[in-house]
């Protein structure tokens, strides 16, 4: 399960809570209904007719006897177990844990292991295990809820100190938050089961808000990744099989395309939405089933570096050694999982080691002493330098698989993490540079990353670059798919869209998938959707859609009617997929919104509220819809909710001022604007606060607010119009004549500055 975090959308709040749940079992009634019975079902082997293709890991053992013995203790076996004696590592025998935001007690009964917490009433209840979940570095466990939902306990097992402890004490959690552990950023059914068990089906009701989740078997096992074995054994059984690739019917076969087998370690093994509603094999393409998340904050730094949990998919296909071939098996052994060689002997199986594994080349001797923080890091071995780490869950080390050079030149530039930092962080990033240029010299090959660091940190000059590597083959799809993504905010530039609408017919499923969906708002998008409708990989065909739902059907020619109807099939699916998730009920509120079947809209952005209150986009667009509808009372309201739950949202400020101005609610209304100038640095908000200034006679601070947007967007028409404006009030013709003549050096073909240049000229 990947950690639930509150960066999850633009709008997001902090709570902070104070005191600790240990106090509630004190003088409170502990309830102790009877244990919930378990909502999952396991289907076993030929249950039913559609998953009796399935036949369990214990009937490949007779053929494939090693591999079956290198899986069974592996953390694929382990991925999920029945709690009972010998699966449950955790310390039940009345141990507790007492945290800022979780405190739990832990014990055993007759007929099982117990912890005792406050769930999502906040009343304190005996919680039956009902599975472990994991078992390195830590182990957590699973409870009943109502709805056939199975619920993670906010508290794990620390199989490395033998201590309870909460992975995520940031989260400082309340009851009825999405991130509360008995709420839905911790439930098992939607963030976890489709890659801890084989063959799930999620089965998420809308109406009833609740699961009735199958699996074929509890852990990941043979099927999990080679699919249904009937086929195989069939066919491997028959008197005339001869053994060609294609009647094997299996997945993940020696000899398979890395780049094919990357992609199905993939579904698992990236951070990424689902787009069907069970996964189903025979497919090496990783978006008929699944859409990666690309490389953009809050997920990744901004240069593409792991932040997030992200489960090293995103990170391996920026790699050279991807581009190079180099896949998943042939550093980890395919069953046990474990490496395939011990530190740098693995690397040097295919780099040189008289050349790399030397001092000569890593500058670091072999008696450097080990930094605390960093787990074996030494300074001598190939990851320490080109795969750093983080900690999540608490405990859990995981690497970058971007294998990059260190680049402490972009730290000091942009802000973003090196390894060379990482241990020495007592060090500067200019002294981790001066290093890095002392030993290799002053030249650094160009990197990606470089280009989607200055888009974060100088996002007015970013245009070009980014276009620049949207069009450039040899970069990663993954690198210039994100770079499709952060042009779609530009897409009226004629440079951008042509640049889009030629990468929506690139090779890359990923890039002509971001593509299309960053040319949806383009007046021109309706010929090049048309082309994607049926295209042969799924996520495209559902971005294509999706971008169409609010074209008229006249513009839908009859020969893609049939191709249209099957891809807004798969758009609707996909939208079902995912209703379970606030950010997937906002997707169905978009679409409805965009539909203009605005009592739905509203329906579903309340539903988004209701599944995660802190969920403040919906807020916004539910006030954007009230606003149009001229409920002006309930659109203020809203803004007010989402500035009350987060202080610093200043799009919300933004809109409130000017939704005051409006009104004639001036004070009100330039107070907005002040806050929503200052809070996001917004040359628009600036700007309006200059008009409102000017209006009421504050000269001065017209002038200041004038003068902050220009810094911001300089050379801005507009707001050299209205600076303007004001010194003509004043008949300072002087100074209006010199911000004209500046602006004209920079744009001098300029006709509104040369037409207001010539009227000022004639009144002097």
């Amino acid at each position: 399960m990947h950690p639930p975090t509150r960066a999850s959308f633009i709008y997001r709040l902090t709570l902070i809570i104070t005191g600790t749940l240990l106090i509630a079992f004190i003088g409170a009634a502990i309830i102790s209904p009877k244990a919930p019975s378990d909502p999952l079902t396991i289907t076993g082997t030929a249950i039913n007719s559609s998953d009796n293709a399935y036949l369990g890991s214990n009937d490949c053992a007779g053929c494939h006897t090693q591999a079956y013995q290198d899986w069974q203790g592996s953390d694929h076996d382990q991925a999920m177990q029945h709690a009972t004696a010998t699966t449950v590592k955790g310390d039940f025998n009345n141990s507790s844990f007492e945290g800022p935001s979780n405190s739990a007690l832990f014990s055993k009964k007759s007929d099982g292991f117990y912890a005792r917490l406050a769930g999502t009433d906040g009343r304190v209840k005996d919680h039956k295990i009902l599975y472990t979940f994991g078992t390195e570095p830590l182990q957590q466990y699973l409870v009943a809820f109502p709805g056939g939902r199975l619920q993670q306990l906010p508290v794990a097992w620390n199989t490395l100190t033998s201590q309870w402890f909460d992975p995520q004490p940031e989260l400082l959690a309340q009851p009825g938050e999405w991130v509360h552990w008995s709420e839905g950023g911790k439930n098992w059914n939607s963030m976890c089961a489709d890659c801890h068990s084989n063959n799930v089906a999620k089965n998420f009701d809308i109406a009833s808000d609740s699961y009735s989740t199958t699996v074929t078997e509890l852990d990941v096992g043979c099927e999990s990744c080679h699919g249904p074995g009937r086929d195989h054994v069939e066919a491997v059984s028959s008197a005339d099989f001869n053994a060609t690739l294609n009647e094997l019917h299996i997945d993940m076969r020696v000899g398979e395309d890395s780049q094919a087998v990357v992609d199905q370690c993939g579904r698992c093994h990236a951070r990424r939405q689902q787009l069907t509603t069970k996964f189903e094999h025979g497919s090496s393409q990783l978006l008929d089933h699944y859409l990666p998340q690309l490389l953009s904050p809050p997920t990744y730094h901004s240069d593409g570096q792991i932040l997030d949990e992200v489960f090293v998919y995103g990170s391996f296909v920026q790699s050279k050694m991807y581009h190079s071939g180099v896949g998943c098996v042939d550093c980890h052994q395919p069953h046990s999982v474990k490496l395939k060689a011990e530190g740098n002997q693995l690397c040097v199986g295919c780099h040189s080691s008289e050349q790399f594994d030397t001092p000569k080349h890593h500058h670091h001797g072999a008696d450097l002493s080990q930094p605390a923080n960093i787990p074996q890091a030494q300074g001598t071995q190939c990851i320490d330098c080109h795969m750093p780490g983080r900690i999540y869950m608490g405990n859990d080390y995981r690497r970058d698989h971007s294998f990059r050079i260190p680049r402490p030149d972009l730290s000091v530039a942009h802000n973003t993490p090196n390894a060379c930092n990482d241990c020495h962080s007592k060090e500067s990033a200019d002294w981790a540079a001066a290093k890095v240029e002392q030993w290799f010299g002053p030249e650094r090959p160009a990197h990606f990353s470089e280009i989607l660091s200055a888009a974060a940190s100088q996002p007015n000059d970013s245009v070009e670059p980014l276009v620049s590597l949207l069009n450039d083959l040899s970069q990663p799809a993954i690198a210039r798919a994100t770079a499709a993504s952060l042009l779609a905010p530009d897409i009226s530039q004629p440079m951008v869209e042509r640049a889009l609408t030629n990468a929506s017919n690139d090779a890359s499923a990923l890039l002509r998938t971001t593509s299309i969906r960053a040319l949806n708002v383009s007046p021109n998008k309706v010929s090049p959707l048309l082309e994607r409708i049926n295209d042969p990989v799924r996520a495209v065909r559902i971005a294509a859609a999706e971008g169409l739902v609010d074209v008229p059907e006249n513009l839908i020619p009859n020969a893609m009617s049939d191709a249209f109807s099957r891809a807004h099939k798969e758009y609707q699916t996909s939208l079902l997929v995912n209703a379970d998730f606030p950010s997937g009920r906002m997707a169905m509120a978009l679409d409805q919104h965009r539909r203009g079947n605005l009592d739905r809209a509203v329906e579903e952005y309340l539903a988004v509220l209701k599944i995660d209150n802190g969920f403040n986009a919906a807020r916004m667009n539910l006030a954007q819809l009230y606003y149009g509808q001229g409920k002006l009372s309930e659109t203020e309201k809203l803004y007010r909710s989402v500035i009350e739950r987060e202080p610093e949202a200043s799009d919300a400020h933004y809109s409130l001022g000017l939704l005051m101005a409006e009104q004639g609610d001036y004070q009100q209304a330039a107070l907005s604007l002040e806050a929503a100038a200052v809070t996001g640095n917004n040359p628009r908000a600036w700007y309006n606060l200059a008009v409102l200034n000017q209006q009421s006679g504050k000269v001065l601070e017209a002038e200041k607010a004038y003068i902050t947007a220009l810094q911001l967007i300089p050379g801005n028409a507009e707001f050299i119009t209205g600076l303007v404006s004001l010194y003509g009030q004043q008949r300072q013709w002087a100074k209006a004549l010199r911000l004209i003549d500046q602006a004209l050096v920079d744009d001098p073909t300029n006709l509104s500055l040369q037409q207001l240049k010539r009227a000022i000229t004639q009144r002097l």
